[in-house]
């Protein structure tokens, strides 16, 4: 039996694993010319001191010794319910089984033209983090168009390295899906007293070359900011056509049931680009479980044995570099919430618990995880008593 893998990131490479050591052959197909890596880390790698090789999720010689054939650079362009995929160079496989874990791509916006790539670049790849890292380099001052994560992190690193930086958002704070209000400001001050300058609820409207080589960046409220060059991490998209192609059923991305098969049995989609009945964002963490199950499912279809169910649990969102750190889980404060902050009187932390009723419906910290253990445990009990609630509510009282 042989089971094909499109995609060598955290949940492909996960599955492989679990697939290989069953004695199923297994090839993992990735587009990248280098060995698959932690997504997470390019940050480091353009602006810190990872070497390149820490990067990597296992040595090249890893694959053979646990029986997985790595393809790199070997982009899959199509694939059908028959199981047989299609290489960029008309090649052709046959297998068994199929897992698609190609994650998605970075959002470009219309400013961002081959005219433009020189100054401006995408943070997502392996490839984009080398180019990054090169320009840093030589320049002085760059522009980080969205702050999420990625570009906080970013932000943070390239001030360490000396560069001056503007973090462009849209919304009017920081982090407003993760955070309330409270917590932003508090994100928003510790970068600022970073010396990151902070464009908030205003956006690009078109980028240009100056008259001295440097690079503006027009802004739809504000005037144009001057600097070396630009890094672009707004969101990402997901490119669904090879699977609809194949007669999968789609949406945003490929959707799958509870074992993460496709419409199509026998093909199976985790991480990123797998789409469940209650969509959440993917961690790194969380590609890794699906990972899991999805090798364990392969297996059991290709056995013609009963499947286990995916389980999402909440992951939290997590970033500490030095002495910043943020954290948060669950619901962010919002109407018919009670927001309980438990340091109200430091202006430079937040510690903060979000109340709906008497359930703990979420917990968020800026600046200092005192007693995070606690709050987090609290809440993952109040979701598993939701859980119940919900059993006892459709069985009409009686346990299941």
């Amino acid at each position: 039996m042989k089971v094909g893998i499109i995609g060598a990131g955290p949940a492909g490479v996960t599955a492989a694993k679990i697939i290989a050591q069953q004695g199923v052959d297994v090839t993992l197909f990735s587009a990248e010319k280098v060995l698959p890596y932690y997504r997470p880390r390019l940050p480091e790698l353009a602006f810190g001191n990872e070497q390149s090789g820490d990067i990597f999720m296992n040595k090249l010689e890893w694959y053979a010794e646990n029986g997985i054939d790595l393809r790199l650079d070997s982009k899959v362009k199509a694939f059908n319910s028959e199981f047989e995929i299609t290489l960029e160079d008309d090649s052709q496989e046959k297998f068994d089984a199929l897992l698609i874990a190609i994650g998605g791509g970075p959002i470009l916006p219309p400013f961002y033209t081959k005219s433009t790539s020189n100054n401006v670049f995408p943070f997502w790849n392996y490839d984009d983090a080398v180019k990054i890292k090169e320009k840093a380099a030589l320049s002085r001052k760059m522009a980080i168009i969205g702050g999420g994560v990625i570009g906080i992190e970013t932000a943070l690193r390239a001030s360490d390295k000396g560069l001056r930086i503007d973090i462009i958002e849209r919304e009017a704070h920081l982090m407003s899906r993760n955070f309330g209000k409270k917590a932003s400001e508090v994100i928003e001050t510790q970068l600022r007293d970073r010396n990151i300058d902070l464009l908030l609820n205003d956006s690009v409207v078109k980028i240009d070359e100056s008259p001295d080589k440097h690079t503006l960046v027009g802004m739809k409220n504000e005037d144009g900011v001057l600097c070396d060059f630009v890094i672009v991490s707004i969101g990402a998209k997901f490119d669904t056509s090879m699977a609809a192609n194949a007669g999968i059923k789609t949406d945003h991305k490929i959707i799958v049931d509870e074992n993460m098969q496709t419409s199509s049995p026998g093909i199976f989609a985790a991480g990123d680009i797998a789409e469940f009945a209650h969509p959440a964002p993917c961690s790194a963490k969380e590609a890794l479980q699906q990972g899991k199950v999805a090798g364990a499912n392969i297996l059991a279809y290709l056995n013609n044995v009963e499947m286990q169910a995916y389980k999402p649990e909440p992951v939290p969102l997590r970033l500490k570099y030095k002495d910043f750190e943020i954290y948060s889980i669950g619901e962010v404060p919002k109407i018919g919430a009670e927001e309980k902050v438990l340091d109200p009187e430091d202006l430079k932390v937040y510690r903060g618990c979000i109340y709906e009723g008497s359930a703990l419906a979420g917990v968020q910290m800026v600046g200092s995880n005192k007693d995070i253990k606690k709050y987090q445990e609290q809440f993952l009990l109040s979701k598993v008593w939701d859980k119940i609630k919900g059993i006892a509510h459709v069985t009409g009282g009686k346990k299941p």
